[in-house]
């Protein structure tokens, strides 16, 4: 497994280092440590070329930034050393986001870690945008990790909503979460959500005065037999992420996909919600992907949007 942990020095990463260090990434994968130095390249040819002492200074400012940004690797590279993996670090200079993506596809990343900003000032917008913006366009999963909880210790339990629906994505979700592991005394809810939508459904009925009762009585059959579908679903999910050392709980809801999710995800006070992206590109991706990207934006904790990418 290929995992790319992006990083800033701030505590905004402090909860993808966290998470991360949480999550048990299989032995032998490859673990690369991305920095990305904002300052653009364009400012030091533009002072070498008019004003001499300028570029000095410049050259000056690169290297320290670039010898703080290797000691801020080696520390975070100390803390994950647990973990049987081989780590890279890596520095870059240019738009985060632009080296983020890059790099997962140069390395042929499966899964980018990331931390985020809150939404609710305007320099978090900004930061916050980096992860929206390799949330839409990354090939790989993406993590975008939140501060965990005050009082979670290190070697306590993880609390994971894993949010599925049966799609290619939400089994790659499954295989996610069976892959990196979780530390033991962790608990998993499995959510299906059904809409309420009799129009999805391949029968539909008009309703008026003279067929109100039967659209009624075709509605209730339909969601009945969605409902023995999610319970399957949810039973299966469950036999497929079984062990003895994780808590396993079932959640069958009607409603809104992306408010149940958040809403399920705040009434057992998640950790890390998992889902799968549900979409490619273009009309299909915004359209199917909307769920995906308004939990990612809108929930208080880490989200984990799993790509299926056999099907890329």
């Amino acid at each position: 497994m290929k995992v790319l942990l992006a990083l800033e020095q701030t505590r905004i990463s402090e909860g993808a280092i966290r998470i991360l260090g949480k999550l048990k990434i299989p032995s032998g994968s490859d673990l690369f440590l991305l920095h990305v130095n904002p300052m653009p390249q364009q400012l030091l040819g533009l002072a070498k070329k008019r004003i001499p002492k300028l570029s000095q200074q410049v050259q000056d400012v690169q290297k320290n930034v670039l010898e703080q940004a290797r000691q801020f690797l080696g520390k975070v590279e100390k803390r994950l050393s647990p973990q049987d993996v081989s780590v890279y670090p890596i520095i870059k200079s240019g738009f985060p986001g632009e080296e983020i993506l890059k790099t997962i596809r140069t390395k042929g990343i499966d899964l980018v870690v990331l931390g985020t900003r809150g939404f609710s000032k305007m320099t978090g917008f900004l930061l916050g945008s980096v992860s929206q913006w390799v949330l839409q366009e990354a090939p790989c999963s993406v993590l975008v990790a939140r501060k965990m909880a005050r009082g979670k210790k290190i070697g306590q339990g993880m609390n994971l909503l894993l949010a599925t629906d049966g799609s290619p994505d939400s089994r790659a979700a499954v295989d996610f979460i069976k892959t990196v592991g979780l530390p033991a005394s962790s608990q998993i809810t499995i959510l299906h959500v059904m809409k309420k939508h009799v129009y999805e459904t391949g029968q539909t009925l008009t309703a008026d005065s003279k067929h109100e009762n039967e659209f009624a009585k075709l509605a209730e059959e339909l969601l009945e037999i969605r409902g023995r579908e999610g319970a399957k679903l949810l039973e299966q999910t469950c036999k497929a992420l079984f062990s003895p050392d994780l808590t396993i709980q079932e959640r069958l809801v009607y409603g809104n996909p992306a408010a149940e999710i958040l809403k399920a995800s705040r009434h057992i006070g998640a950790d890390l919600i998992v889902m799968g992206s549900r979409g490619t590109t273009g009309i299909k991706r915004i359209f199917l992907g909307s769920v995906s990207n308004k939990v990612s934006h809108s929930a208080g904790c880490s989200v984990a949007v799993i790509r299926n990418k056999k099907k890329m």
